[in-house]
């Protein structure tokens, strides 16, 4: 090399070793990396950080050796000497194979008679080296604080939860055989283990973290906190509760006992459609109010809430649907009243076209008015029967319309008798 591209590659390879040692340092200091290096990993985390780490190991061999050649020929170069032996020498240092990197342990069928487990690699050859470890590294601390970054702050609001639950459940002090929060700690255990030790078994090719057995035992434990509040309130009123409960059952039985009234009432106006039938909760519901009170007296103050919860449920779920039956039932009476309405509004149409005497007409009108004051009567015959007799009134008024626009009266002149309008 000349002196001047001995200066130029000098300078090249003084800044990429200051940038690598930048670059390393940052890599250290890395919170994944720090992570990584001191947990105690297992499964596929624990099998890629090995990976990984082998890459560190060479990286930084390399590093060693690319630092000693450049600090080499910065000292060699500064001498100032411009000797031929002193251009080949910094020529070599720049551009040869003067780093000895040792070689992987090859099995002895791989091996020559004169290997020496050593090999001599240049400057550039040593860049692209470790740039390639560098990547592998970060792929691999990347991926593992990505995965912690999305997984740590859920675990700590699962840990936060658990301790709200065993809080709740010392203050309503719950037998020992009542608590059933066993299988949450251990579903707790497992998932944090899996999350500090083996994180990237939840990161997916995509890159998004798998966060779903998190969310699952998120809703349990949140599940049972609604319970043990529960039961604390129904520990301190009780009385107050089933107050309120019962109250709601006594307006129940009394709906479902005007509803009873109402079904017979159109039962026997009405035969199709058939009304609907009213069942009664309320024993059922008088039932669990017992068993709540069977409950309190043996402190199952958990259970208790719980069965609260599920009787609130079921007695607004039974006055919904004794709602739905009543507005059922007198849609029945609404619907017989329009079809009447109906009827007297094509009698009055048939008496202004004068068709009120035409047997045919009267024979329908008839028949409709029968199915509709029958009792009980048929509403769908009585719907069917409604629409022949408003069949009967249209007709002649179509028919009388017709004529009235194509046939040209006594007066009308040739224009209009040869040219009038044809339908």
């Amino acid at each position: 090399m000349s002196w001047e591209g001995i200066e130029h590659a000098l300078n090249r390879v003084r800044g990429e070793l200051k940038q690598i040692t930048l670059n390393l340092a940052d890599l250290d200091d890395h919170v994944g990396h720090r992570m990584l290096k001191g947990a105690d990993l297992r499964g596929l985390t624990r099998e890629r950080w090995e990976h990984a780490d082998r890459h560190i190991h060479r990286l930084w061999s390399t590093y060693d050796a690319f630092r000693r050649a450049v600090e080499e020929a910065t000292e060699h170069h500064g001498l100032g000497s411009r000797r031929a032996s002193d251009q080949v020498r910094l020529t070599f240092l720049l551009t040869g194979p003067c780093l000895d990197m040792p070689l992987e342990k090859a099995p002895l069928h791989e091996r020559g008679l004169l290997d020496t487990g050593t090999e001599h690699i240049t400057l550039a050859a040593a860049v692209a080296r470790m740039t390639a470890d560098y990547e592998e590294i970060t792929e691999v601390v990347s991926a593992a604080e990505t995965a912690w970054n999305a997984l740590h702050p859920r675990l700590a609001d699962l840990d936060s939860l658990w301790r709200e639950v065993c809080t709740l459940g010392d203050m309503i002090e719950e037998a020992g055989d009542e608590r059933d929060d066993e299988a949450l700690r251990s579903e707790l255990d497992r998932i944090g283990d899996t999350v500090r030790r083996d994180p990237l078994s939840l990161l997916g090719a995509d890159r998004r973290v798998d966060t779903s057995g998190l969310e699952r035992l998120r809703k349990r434990l949140e599940a049972a906190r609604g319970e043990l509040r529960d039961a604390l309130r129904m520990r301190d009123s009780y009385r107050e509760s089933i107050t309120h409960l019962v109250s709601a059952i006594d307006d129940l039985e009394a709906t479902v006992a005007s509803l009873r009234e109402q079904r017979a009432h159109v039962a026997g106006r009405i035969r199709e459609p058939q009304a609907v039938d009213v069942p009664d909760p309320v024993p059922a519901l008088r039932a669990r109010i017992d068993a709540m009170d069977a409950l309190r007296s043996r402190g199952r103050w958990r259970e208790l809430g719980v069965l609260l919860g599920e009787v609130q449920a079921a007695v607004h779920a039974a006055a919904d649907d004794a709602r739905e039956r009543g507005e059922n039932l007198a849609g029945l009476l609404d619907r017989r009243n329009e079809l009447r309405g109906r009827l007297e509004a094509y009698r009055a149409r048939s008496v202004r076209l004068g068709l009120a005497e035409d047997p045919k007409v009267g024979e329908l009108h008839a028949r409709a008015h029968r199915e509709l004051w029958i009792a009980p009567g048929d509403l769908r015959a009585a719907t069917v029967a409604l629409a022949a007799y408003r069949r009967s009134l249209e007709e002649p008024a179509v028919t009388e319309t017709t004529q009235n626009r194509t046939t040209p009266g006594a007066g009308a002149s040739d224009g209009e008798s040869d040219g009038g309008v044809s339908i």
